[in-house]
């Protein structure tokens, strides 16, 4: 036997024995469980005995859904996620310009993370002046927290060929002063104009990131994570670094966290080259540290942002535009060609049109090409009504969910859709209530990738200021914990292999130092990560580098 963990509570995740003292593992897989004194008995004198010091063990956490490349790129970037007034903002912007301008540097001033509903002055995006008023002579965008708005200065603009465009002629999801000028904000694709202009990134830069931040993730206690990044960064143009750089990390031993990767494809041509290129379920490496689980679309924008889409608009702002990323005609044809190559389809949807688009196209693709279990599925599942949830239901859709966005996003629901939506949303009890697969994930960078982070949310449903906001709505500290785990690993067809400890699944551990089922649930915060296991190698240790 390579190891026996033993002496800490182990909760499973398995009906079958929920708690048990000991584990054996052999090979990186589970072989027996249970009373420390069965399990000892299995002891040679090679088996490494892990003592778990009286803490507890959970199966490994998962996130499934975040960005990996994104988390990298925004560490070279300026960051505005903790400005907390819009001056505050624009002089850092202002500071990070003449900074560069003192380097010689004269390239593009991209910012990131911004959130103006943080600010304690002006609650406002900044326009493309603003920004002419702090960094006038290099193109410069601020994008927000979302990654759906993004603000031009004027040389960015004219770099781009956007300074021409005209209100009522224009095909670009832009806005316009009242004179007719570009006011500098720019939405979804249109919005991240300026990807275009960023080199991609090497090989070996892909290769480096993956080896830094999964090593990151390990230290949180994932031992896997759901990760859109193709077409993430650089779109379209990306595909073949990181294709290569997925494969030569996993080759090469650099990846600790495993990364099931979701696939953002959105022209049919280029999905219909990518889906037969790389079947559903391609592995990388010789202990598959990397595989394609999903192809990711996009729906909408966001709800700060006022860009997702609504059946009812937005009762604060009626002159918001809302329209959807794709027609119908284009996500039937995206989905339909995922669908019938094997792979499912996941989307972002913030809005409940949104929502409705994609189930329709779930149901055209299945309808069309009927395959079973294809589990397609709806990321954020923010603004729904039970009518939307109950389709899901019907249909088999799975729920990823992200408990955390509730920080934020609980203060301004209620204004943009009204109390009775509000209600109806980011209800993860009705939810549960009605069988769905619910999975959790962090959308990091948007918010931290902490799992218990974001299990906090999911049971107190802690709307940013200390008070639960809907909590009728919450999960069971039980539900938060299998959305890291068990949901977690049948989003990724790995249910059977993952996702419990249970005897012929891989020994993927995550260790803290408190009983999450018998804390207040407004102190999980305070807990602490002591170990991650993965595949039976112990990634991670606190106090010391494995």
């Amino acid at each position: 036997m390579d190891k026996i963990f033993y002496n800490g509570l182990i909760k499973t995740m398995d009906k079958a024995y929920p708690y048990v003292e000991a584990v054996a593992v052999q090979d990186g897989i589970i072989l027996h469980l249970g009373k420390y004194e069965d399990i000892v008995r299995y002891r040679t004198d090679d088996t490494e005995m892990v003592d778990l010091e009286g803490n507890f063990m959970y199966p490994g956490f998962i996130d499934t859904h975040l960005h990996t490349v994104e988390i990298n790129r925004n560490r070279k970037l300026l960051d505005l996620r903790h400005a907390r007034s819009f001056e505050e903002a624009l002089r850092l912007v202002k500071e990070r310009s003449e900074q560069m301008d003192a380097e010689g540097n004269d390239g593009w001033l991209v910012s990131i993370g911004f959130n103006e509903n943080d600010w304690s002055d002006k609650k406002e995006i900044p326009s493309r002046l603003d920004l002419d008023s702090v960094c006038s002579n290099k193109p410069c965008c601020l994008q927000r927290v979302c990654g759906h708005t993004v603000t031009y200065n004027t040389k960015a603009l004219e770099l781009c060929g956007c300074m021409d465009e005209k209100p009522g002629e224009t095909k670009r999801n832009m806005d316009f002063f009242p004179d007719g000028t570009p006011q500098g904000q720019m939405y979804e694709n249109d919005g991240w104009t300026f990807l275009h202009y960023m080199p991609v990134p090497s090989v070996e830069e892909f290769k480096e990131c993956f080896r830094l931040e999964t090593k990151e993730y390990a230290k949180l206690g994932l031992v896997a994570v759901h990760s859109g990044d193709i077409n993430q960064i650089s779109p379209v143009k990306d595909n073949a670094n990181i294709m290569q750089a997925y494969q030569e990390a996993a080759e090469e031993g650099l990846i600790t966290t495993r990364l099931y990767v979701l696939c953002r494809v959105e022209q049919p041509d280029l999905l219909r080259e990518f889906v037969k290129k790389y079947p559903m379920g391609t592995t990388f490496g010789p202990d598959k540290k990397v595989k394609l689980v999903c192809v990711k679309e996009l729906m909408d924008g966001s709800l700060g942002a006022h860009s997702g889409f609504m059946r009812g608009g937005y009762l604060n702002d009626p002159d918001a535009a809302n329209v959807s990323t794709h027609t119908d005609e284009e996500i039937n044809e995206l989905v339909d060609i995922a669908n019938e190559a094997g792979y499912p389809v996941c989307a972002h949807c913030i809005g409940d049109a949104a929502v409705d688009q994609l189930l329709n196209a779930f149901e055209y693709a299945q309808h069309k090409h009927p395959r079973a279990d294809l589990r397609n599925g709806v990321i954020h599942c923010q603004i729904m009504g039970f009518d939307e949830l109950e389709r899901m239901q019907r249909d088999g859709i799975l729920a990823y969910v992200q408990p955390v966005f509730i920080r934020a996003d609980a203060a301004i629901v209620d204004d943009c859709v009204g109390v009775e939506i509000g209600k109806q949303s980011y209800n993860w009890r009705k939810m549960w209530d009605l069988g769905l697969h619910v999975s959790s994930g962090s959308d990091c960078p948007i918010e931290s990738n902490d799992p218990l982070n974001n299990i906090y949310y999911a049971v107190t449903r802690d709307g940013g200021n200390g008070k639960p906001w809907n909590p009728e709505c919450a999960m069971t500290m039980e539900e938060a914990i299998a959305s890291f785990t068990i949901e977690a690993a049948y989003a990724a067809y790995e249910e059977q292999r993952r996702g419990s400890i249970s005897a012929g699944k891989y020994a993927d551990f995550t260790v803290l130092d408190r009983n999450l089922m018998e804390i207040d649930p407004w102190t999980i915060r305070d807990t602490k990560v002591v170990m991650t296991v993965i595949d039976g190698k112990i990634a991670y240790r606190a106090g010391r580098e494995e």
